[in-house]
């Protein structure tokens, strides 16, 4: 009976724990997705002082057949680089490899994955029934879950789509073309809710090193998102404003715009306040309104023939030439007003 009892006790114990053996999607022969990949090197100080580098990839994944816990896959992708020193470079890759979809590591080959130690996870698909907080790898790096509905920017349809994102970050040591460097990076990752394919993911990672013995650092930057599936993803609503990312990116903006503003409402409140201390011009005073005098009442002032009106007496005088200019004079006067000669 007691022997009974354990097993019953392991065997809820195993039930009631979380199992993740199988994904919640199987994948299917068909199964593809087209992508784009931009690869930036730049911020380079010291040794990679003023140098910049651009990859621009475009590439496939297809799944051919599934047998068992094994699909056979193939992939295919071409890409340009360029950098600040006018080097240019075109190439193209494919290949064939194979991946078991329960564990999700390659089983046979990859798609072209180095520099990875075993076991290599596959970058492209992930368990869908993974819960937040629950982690898994992708390649080398362990993530975690932080959202099952995630609305992710497609740039290559300008919309948004249902995603499960995760984050991951990691450390590891360079030493490659680009010299011997320790990187750390972090990485954002989106797959498809419904079959755990990958939708896109945002890389970013600082070296800090020396190039052919001289002490620099730069930043390595990878962007990928898919341009066509095979599968449809459903289309999400834009995410909310996040206030605090806004403020903190325009910072340096809304304080000069809060600066302006404030520089614009003293000066105003200045200039009215200036106005106030000199006062109005006075106004004239209006002119009293004086009306017209009545007219005179009749017989009040006027005389109307009591009395005989005045006459005016008007004398002629007598008038004589000078004897000595010949102008009319006056014949009362004794010398001539005009040349003085006695009359």
């Amino acid at each position: 009976m007691k022997k009974l009892g354990l097993a019953l006790l392991l065997l809820l114990f195993a039930l009631a724990a979380p199992i993740h053996l199988v994904s919640a999607y199987s994948p299917h022969q068909g199964d593809s997705f087209n992508y784009s990949e931009t690869v930036v090197v730049n911020n380079g100080q010291g040794s990679y002082e003023g140098y910049t580098e651009q990859t621009v990839t475009t590439g496939m994944e297809q799944t051919n057949s599934v047998t068992g816990n094994q699909a056979a896959s193939s992939y295919s992708y071409s890409y340009q680089f360029n950098n600040n020193q006018g080097n240019t470079t075109t190439g193209s890759k494919s290949g064939s490899y194979t991946w078991s979809p329960s564990s999700r590591v390659y089983v046979n080959g990859t798609d072209n994955q180095v520099g990875y130690s075993k076991p290599i996870y596959v970058w492209f698909f992930m368990n869908t029934s993974l819960h937040v907080g629950e982690q898994f790898f992708v390649l080398n790096t362990q993530f975690t879950v932080v959202s099952k509905n995630f609305s992710f920017q497609l740039p290559s349809e300008g919309r948004y789509v249902h995603a499960i994102k995760a984050e991951g970050k990691g450390q590891y040591q360079r030493n490659d073309v680009y010299g011997v460097f320790s990187a750390s990076y972090t990485s954002d990752e989106y797959f498809d809710p419904v079959t755990g394919y990958i939708v896109g993911y945002h890389y970013v990672e600082q070296d800090n090193g020396e190039y052919q013995g001289v002490s620099g650092s730069f930043t390595y930057t990878d962007d990928l998102y898919v341009t066509s599936t095979s599968y449809p993803l459903a289309t999400a609503s834009a995410p909310p404003l996040d206030i605090g990312l806004i403020l903190g990116e325009n910072i340096v903006y809304i304080v000069v715009v809060a600066i302006f503003l404030i520089v614009i409402v003293v000066a105003v409140f200045v200039a009215r306040s200036m106005k106030k201390r000199r006062g109005s011009l006075p106004k004239h005073p209006p002119v009293p309104y004086t009306p017209p005098s009545p007219p005179p009442a009749w017989g009040s002032t006027v005389d109307m023939g009591s009395k005989p009106p005045e006459q005016v007496v008007i004398r002629e005088v007598a008038k004589t030439h000078c004897k000595y200019c010949g102008t009319q004079i006056p014949t009362t006067v004794d010398r001539c007003p005009y040349c003085g000669g006695p009359q």
